[in-house]
């Protein structure tokens, strides 16, 4: 008999559980599923429950379930945020017959005034009981895909050419666009958007400051850093020993996951300031690393709770490595990093073998490695290497809100690669149109 109790009340749980999914769809049919939660169960075991102290249990725990598997109270932004947020503007307005949101406003950008604009769309976003995971089951991709498709069609109607597609930084966006016509420029984007929804947004005026609104996204994180700024940030224990700074990182009341996370900030911040990885290994519980650049090196380990930096000269750190570290160069391995002046070259040489670059002087902007070269008259087109993603979007802005500069940014042996192109509108469109990249996913 028991197991009849156990069936009815596992059969509850379920219908239950999958009534507020339900529910959050339709109204209807979720109050139906809940009806059955309770009544089903006992009428499918109806000659177990003839006894009113059965069934007198079985409805206490079916309705103390349905309470208990109802989802969490959600909080967060809504897609009237979400469009605020991606667009800057703040009069989000609801379209007739509820179709959407939209907004329009002027932003001044890199000395410029840009009309910016968007429409969006909900989507069908449940939320799962008890764990309150948020599942998207429905997004409004054709609405999205034909109100992209237009704007675009009807910038081209007005003259406006494509530039280059994949050019802004946001991080949600699925497809963009820029477009120029003389010293004008329309940047229009298909993106997702906070609160769990679709947009189309667009912006149009000088071409600078249209750059400047697409290339917004992006920080100063690692820039022009020539030394992990986490060693100042963070609250080593450095000591001196025969010319080797040794740093300790202790951190007793963090969890191991953040610890963990420490050691891998370090390794991005050693990437993002030049450092090639030469050799690292694993031992049990223990990772280490060896980064080196220009006859230095910084030798990262990582046991348990404990973060051991090693800073000097190379031989020196090696040699410290094995005495004081608990990892030691155990099971060290070579490890495939290239340098910046190895990503550098690989894509001048893709793009020389297309085009006749003359070499210019350096590039004033700061890098890991970089080149400039001319091409034709009134060309320039300027190569940049970086370790993170930050600083190439940063370098990007800095160069795009200039003068008739448009660049991309592409991976190459590890390091990101800003292509930046100077000069007449339709030469950088030949240029950029010229190189292959990964379309966004």
């Amino acid at each position: 008999m028991a197991v009849k109790l156990i069936g009815s009340i596992l059969l509850s749980a379920f219908l239950s559980f999958s009534a507020w999914i339900v529910l959050q769809l339709s109204s209807i049919l979720g109050l139906v599923l809940f009806v059955s939660a309770v009544f089903l169960p006992m009428a499918i075991f109806w000659d177990y429950y003839r006894r009113g102290s059965r069934m007198t249990l079985y409805l206490t725990v079916s309705l103390l379930l349905i309470l208990l598997l109802k989802p969490p109270p959600g909080t967060g932004p809504n897609v009237a945020f979400g469009l605020h947020f991606a667009t800057g503007c703040g009069n989000v307005e609801t379209l007739a017959r509820n179709e959407g949101l939209t907004c329009s406003c002027n932003e001044t950008i890199a000395r410029s005034t840009v009309h910016v604009s968007g429409v969006a769309w909900k989507s069908k976003i449940i939320e799962l009981p008890v764990i309150g995971r948020f599942v998207t089951v429905y997004e409004p991709l054709e609405k999205a895909e034909k109100s992209y498709r237009e704007a675009v069609e009807s910038a081209e109607a007005e003259g406006y050419l494509k530039l280059v597609e994949d050019y802004g930084t946001y991080s949600n966006l699925i497809k963009d666009a820029l477009l120029f016509k003389g010293n004008e420029c329309v940047y229009i984007a298909e993106t997702r958007v906070l609160g769990g929804g679709l947009a189309v947004i667009s912006a149009r005026g000088p071409c600078r400051g249209v750059k400047g609104f697409a290339l917004r996204w992006h920080t100063d994180y690692l820039w022009n850093e020539s030394e992990p700024p986490i060693f100042k940030r963070y609250s080593f224990n450095w000591s001196s020993l025969d010319g080797v700074r040794v740093g300790k990182f202790i951190p007793e009341n963090w969890p191991s996951e953040w610890v963990r996370n420490t050691y891998r900030s370090i390794a991005i911040e050693l990437k993002g300031t030049g450092y090639v990885k030469k050799l690292e290994g694993e031992d049990g519980e223990c990772k280490w690393s060896l980064w080196v650049r220009e006859g230095r090196a910084h030798y990262i380990a990582i046991k348990d709770k404990e973060i051991l930096v090693l800073s000097g000269k190379i031989e020196d750190v090696e040699r410290t490595a094995e005495r004081v570290s608990p990892c030691g160069l155990k099971n060290g391995r070579k490890a495939e990093g290239h340098t910046p002046e190895r990503a550098l070259n690989v894509v001048v040489s893709e793009l020389n073998g297309s085009f006749a670059l003359k070499p210019a002087e350096p590039p004033t902007v700061w890098a890991l490695a970089g080149k400039k070269f001319i091409l034709g008259e009134n060309t320039t087109v300027i190569f940049l290497v970086y370790g993170t993603g930050e600083q190439c979007n940063y370098a990007r802005y800095l160069l795009d809100t200039g003068k008739n500069t448009t660049s991309i940014c592409l991976e190459s042996a590890g390091y990101l690669v800003t292509v930046a192109v100077k000069g007449d509108t339709k030469n950088v469109s030949v240029v950029l149109s010229s190189i292959e990249r990964p379309k966004r996913t």
